[in-house]
């Protein structure tokens, strides 16, 4: 199963997005603290990192910095109210190029649906768990 982790020092959100990404088909380990975060992104075996950049703990971008040095093919998503727009690239005001690979950015408050296409644009398509169809029983009389 393809695991996610989610850093936001927000519970709620944590939940939110925890449950979305569990129904369809993804295993989630969410946390609330950035330092904890830290040592289970340097040790974890994860296809992607959601962190939010307000954390109350520690800098969100500091998780972020520890993300890439141990893990630098993992994508990792910035998440901000601060951000104006999702997609690809860090943001303008942290001062970084537009073309950072692997840094995608995800705005508050943010769309269910946006969340899947973003998640489903980088995971790679050999860790895109299967989509889950359910098919009605054809009820008929002989």
């Amino acid at each position: 199963m393809t695991r996610i982790l989610v850093v936001d020092d927000e519970v709620g959100v944590c939940c939110v997005i925890q449950h979305l990404l569990a129904r369809h088909g993804y295993a989630v380990t969410a946390m609330t603290d950035g330092r904890a975060a830290m040592k289970a992104v340097a040790c974890g075996d994860y296809a992607a990192a959601l962190i939010d950049l307000n954390l109350a703990d520690v800098d969100g971008n500091e998780v972020i910095r520890t993300a890439r040095t141990a893990k630098p093919e993992m994508p990792v998503v910035m998440m901000s109210g601060m951000v104006l727009e999702s997609g690809r690239g860090a943001p303008d005001f942290l001062g970084m190029s537009m073309k950072v690979r692997g840094i995608y950015r995800l705005a508050k408050p943010f769309k269910p649906k946006d969340l899947l296409q973003l998640i489903a644009e980088i995971i790679p398509q050999q860790e895109v768990p299967p989509q889950r169809t359910e098919i009605a029983a054809a009820g008929g009389r002989r």
